[in-house]
């Protein structure tokens, strides 16, 4: 028994906590980091220029502001999640009742719930899921230029690398087959009521 112990206690403690150069919070609902690293710099640039290539009527302005709350916003909730590396230990966290969040549709919950309050006009908001319906299913945010379709999107991927957000264009993801779950779609695109 003492063994036993003694390995659940080391696989417990053998997940590394998810820490970042950057710092965000969170005051009245806005996003203000007090400190930006350079990666997470060159992120938000290589994420606009993703964005704005979607559609030439792209505002400019929603898409860096999309861009900023898509990169630097997991990272606020890798924090408020108590995250730890990789991201399958913390599912069994989850799962063994020792961390409340962190589960790749509690990302997708989370990070739309940001998003939804700033109200864009440029994009289109799509829940994308791999697997479904099996142990490894995942789910992830798929934007698209506003009424464009789902399969032009950019994959939003906060729980692949723990916070750090994984972006790149639907067609080139070659991890995961994402298939548009449409009705959760549906609930994401209309204010994004469900998510408390």
């Amino acid at each position: 028994m003492k063994t036993i112990t003694l390995l659940l206690s080391l696989l417990l403690f053998s997940g590394c906590a998810v820490k970042y150069e950057t710092a965000v919070n969170i005051k009245n609902g806005k996003i203000y980091p007090t400190r930006i690293s350079d990666k997470e710099r060159k992120k938000i640039d290589k994420l606009y220029s993703m964005l704005i290539s979607l559609d030439p009527k792209i505002d400019r302005y929603e898409a860096k502001e999309l861009a900023k709350t898509a990169v630097l916003y997991p990272i606020y909730l890798s924090k408020k999640y108590d995250l730890v590396y990789p991201p399958n230990f913390h599912n069994f966290l989850v799962n063994i009742n020792l961390r409340q969040k962190g589960l790749c549709y509690q990302w997708v919950e989370d990070l739309m719930k940001e998003i939804g309050c700033k109200n864009f006009k440029s994009f289109s908001f799509h829940w994308g899921v791999a697997n479904r319906g099996k142990l490894n299913e995942h789910n992830v945010i798929v934007v698209t230029a506003k009424n464009a379709s789902y399969e032009s999107g950019i994959v939003f991927d906060a729980w692949r690398n723990s916070g750090d957000l994984y972006f790149n264009y639907l067609k080139n993801e070659k991890k995961y087959k994402f298939k548009e779950w449409k009705e959760k779609s549906k609930i994401i695109s209309s204010c994004f009521s469900f998510i408390k």
